[in-house]
C-alpha cells in the first residue's frame, strides 16, 4: 500500500502531525526532518509515496530544493508554511506545487483531508483531455499528474468516444468548446451521455473567456456535472475536479449500499437479479451450464424464539463467514432474506459442484455459535438445479423445489 510522505524539521510540530493524520487516515506514514533525509528516502522509496506534506522551510533546503526534488519525481506535494506569502505562493504555483496551506494547529483540516483522500483515490483512475490545442492538452496534464492523475489525450468525438469504450478507468473527461471535427464540445457531452451515464463518468466542461455565458448552461443541459472557464486559477481547476470526482464517488457508493444486505454483507436480491444476467449471458454463449444453490439455516425460527433476535443476528452472520470462505472471489453469494441464501456459480461441473456444496454442509454442522456461554448447533439444507435457462427466476424456482425435498427428508443434507 502507498504511503503518506511527511517531511518537517521540527519535532513538535512532526509529532504534532502525525497524530493529526493517524486520528484521520489508515494509510501508512512515512517522516523524514532534513533534505539530505529526504534525498536518501527518495532514492529508495519513490514509488511507495503517492502524496508528500512538506515544510517549504526545511533544514538543508531553505530555498525550496526539497519541492523540486519532489517534483522532478512526479510527487504530488502539498507545501505548508508558518506565515502566508504571495511571493511564495506564486514561486509553488509556478512550479506545479499541488496546493500551499498555511502550518497551523487544525487549519484547513478537512480541506487536507479531501485532498489527501482525492490524490489517493486518483491512482487508480483517469483522465481524459479533450481540446484542439495539443499545447493546452499537454499543460493540463502536467496540472492533473500533480494532483495524481493520469490522462489520456484526445483533440475530437470519434477519438474520443473510441478511447472511453477501451479505457473502463478513465472517470472523468475534461472537455473544451472548441475541438477538431464537424462537432464542437457541446455536442460530444451529449453523444458522451448517450453512452456513458452520470453514475459511470463525470464531465467538466470547458468555456474560453469571453464566450456567451450560454454556451456553459448548454454544457449543462447536455450533461455535463460541471464547468469552467479558461484561463482558470489552479486552485479553482482542482477544486471543480475534486468536487465532480467526489460527486461520482458518493453516487457509486450508494449505488454499491443499495446491492449489499446491510447484516451479513453479502450480495442483496437486487444483486442477484442484475449480477446473474451477465452470468447467463455468458453461460448461453459458451453452452456451459450454471449452478444454483438454494441454502435455508434449518430451525432458525426456534433460534430467534429462544435466544432472541440479536443472537439470531449473529448466527446469521456466522454463516454468511463460512459461505465467503468456501467460495471463490468471483461467485455470487446472496442472502435472499431471512434465513435464506443464495449461490450462483459457474465453470464447474456436476460433480465438483455437489462436492463443493457437500463440504459446505459439513463445515456448517461443524462450525456452532459460540458466545456468552450459549452454544447453538447449526445446520443447513441445500437445494441445487445445475443447468441453464435465460433467465434467473426458472433456476431459483427449481432449485427452491429441491430445498423443500431436503427440507422435508430430515434437514442437513443436499438434493440435486
Amino acid at each position: 500500500m502507498k504511503k503518506i510522505l511527511l517531511i518537517e524539521d521540527n519535532p513538535q510540530l512532526l509529532k504534532n502531525k502525525i497524530e493529526e493524520l493517524r486520528h484521520n487516515f489508515t494509510y501508512s506514514i512515512d517522516t523524514v526532518e532534513n533534505f539530505e533525509q529526504l534525498q536518501e528516502y527518495i532514492k529508495l522509496n519513490k514509488e511507495n509515496v503517492f502524496i508528500a506534506l512538506l515544510d517549504y522551510f526545511l533544514d538543508g533546503a531553505m530555498e525550496g530544493q526539497s519541492v523540486d526534488l519532489l517534483l522532478e519525481h512526479n510527487i504530488p506535494t502539498i507545501v505548508y508554511t508558518q506565515e502566508y506569502s504571495t511571493d511564495i505562493r506564486e514561486i509553488l504555483l509556478d512550479k506545479c506545487v499541488f496546493e500551499y496551506l498555511i502550518k497551523k494547529p487544525n487549519s484547513d483540516l478537512l480541506y487536507s483531508t479531501r485532498l489527501i483522500e482525492r490524490v489517493y483515490k486518483n491512482n487508480f483512475i483517469k483522465a481524459l483531455i479533450v481540446d484542439g490545442s495539443e499545447s493546452f492538452r499537454n499543460q493540463l496534464a502536467e496540472n492533473l499528474q500533480q494532483f495524481g492523475l493520469a490522462s489520456l489525450h484526445s483533440s475530437d468525438a470519434n477519438t474520443t468516444l473510441e478511447l472511453l469504450k477501451n479505457h473502463s478507468d478513465i472517470q472523468l473527461v475534461l472537455i473544451d468548446l472548441d475541438i477538431s471535427g464537424d462537432i464542437q464540445g457541446v455536442e460530444l457531452v451529449e453523444a458522451i451521455r448517450a453512452q456513458f451515464p452520470s453514475t459511470s463518468l463525470a464531465v467538466l466542461g470547458m468555456t474560453p473567456h469571453g464566450y456567451n455565458s450560454q454556451l456553459s448552461i448548454e454544457f449543462l443541459k447536455k450533461g455535463a456535472n460541471d464547468f469552467i472557464t479558461k484561463p482558470f486559477v489552479k486552485e479553482q481547476l482542482n477544486l471543480r475536479i475534486m468536487q465532480v470526482l467526489e460527486m461520482l464517488d458518493t453516487i457509486q457508493e450508494k449505488s454499491i449500499e443499495a446491492t449489499i444486505d446491510p447484516l451479513t454483507q453479502l450480495k442483496n436480491r437486487r444483486a442477484l437479479e442484475v449480477e446473474s444476467k451477465v452470468l447467463i449471458q455468458s453461460a448461453l454463449l459458451t453452452n456451459k451450464p450454471l449452478s444454483v444453490a438454494m441454502i435455508d439455516i434449518d430451525h432458525f425460527k426456534v433460534v430467534n424464539d429462544t435466544y432472541g433476535h440479536d443472537v439470531g443476528d449473529d448466527v446469521l452472520k456466522l454463516i454468511s463467514k463460512v459461505l465467503k470462505s468456501n467460495f471463490r472471489k468471483k461467485d455470487l453469494i446472496v442472502r435472499n432474506g431471512g434465513e435464506e441464501f443464495c449461490v450462483v456459480l459457474d465453470d464447474l461441473s456436476l460433480e465438483k459442484v455437489i462436492n463443493l456444496f457437500e463440504k459446505l454442509i459439513k463445515k456448517i454442522a461443524s462450525t456452532p455459535y459460540e458466545k456468552d456461554d450459549v452454544v447453538i448447533n447449526i445446520t443447513a439444507s441445500i437445494g441445487l438445479f445445475h443447468g441453464i435457462n435465460n433467465n434467473i427466476k426458472p433456476m431459483l424456482s427449481l432449485a427452491d423445489k429441491k430445498l423443500y425435498v431436503a427440507k422435508k427428508t430430515g434437514r442437513n443434507k443436499l438434493v440435486s
